[in-house]
């Protein structure tokens, strides 16, 4: 019996920048894209409290003359106000509520486009029963320990939930590698980054929506499935 839904929020919920914080980060600052790699799994997986914090951990580490704060001020600024609401998000969150299952958020975010999520959908909020942010958890998906964890919030089998989520490599491979249900919203428009490479076609085992609208149809028809 499918009891639970965890949902993805960035190019999942809301509509994220084309460019994750670190690349954006290690181009303010004219670093490398290893920089920006080393940077972008700083942010995921732990709990920086301010600009200052991040600043002051990328003068410790890379050769970086200047104030740094103010370009990453401005970023983490920016990420607080850019994410926007997808079409149906709300609604397909709802959906689950509405069915009875467990609401959960598995999402790779730093603190503040956690803020600008809150900010941007302010009625799914209090939709999600349980929240599993990688800054505050210390991994970063597709590691499986925030999946667990999710599932384990939620008192639920991997077999009983359902992921819903853009990224094949981050959402949707580890969720059926777990047992999962899953179904996959290709991220889509202009500008978006396909980091991971996802291919046109869901692997085996997904379901596969062009849209929220769509992804509410077909969590509605597994939870009737299997409700």
């Amino acid at each position: 019996m499918t009891r639970a839904a965890l949902f993805d929020v960035g190019d999942t919920l809301v509509r994220r920048p084309t460019i994750g914080p670190g690349r954006r980060i290690a181009s303010a600052l004219g670093l490398d894209r290893e920089a920006a790699r080393t940077i972008t799994d700083w942010l995921f997986r732990e709990q920086f409290a301010s600009p200052a914090a991040v600043a002051e951990r990328i003068r410790r580490v890379f050769d970086v003359g200047g104030d740094v704060e103010p370009a990453i001020a401005d970023i983490w600024r920016a990420q607080e106000r850019e994410p926007v609401e997808v079409a149906g998000a709300t609604e397909l969150v709802a959906a689950a509520r509405e069915r009875g299952a467990g609401r959960g958020s598995g999402s790779n975010i730093w603190p503040p486009y956690e803020a600008g999520f809150r900010r941007a959908c302010p009625e799914i909020v209090p939709l999600v029963d349980s929240w599993h942010v990688s800054y505050r958890a210390g991994v970063a998906k597709p590691d499986p320990t925030l999946f667990r964890a999710a599932l384990a919030a939620l008192d639920v089998a991997a077999k009983d939930a359902v992921m819903i989520g853009d990224s094949v490599a981050k959402d949707i491979a580890p969720a059926l590698t777990l047992g999962m249900h899953a179904i996959w919203v290709p991220a889509t428009g202009e500008g978006v980054e396909q980091s991971d490479g996802a291919p046109p076609e869901p692997p085996a085992g997904a379901a596969v929506a062009a849209d929220l609208r769509a992804a509410r149809g077909l969590l509605l028809e597994i939870l009737g499935a299997t409700g």
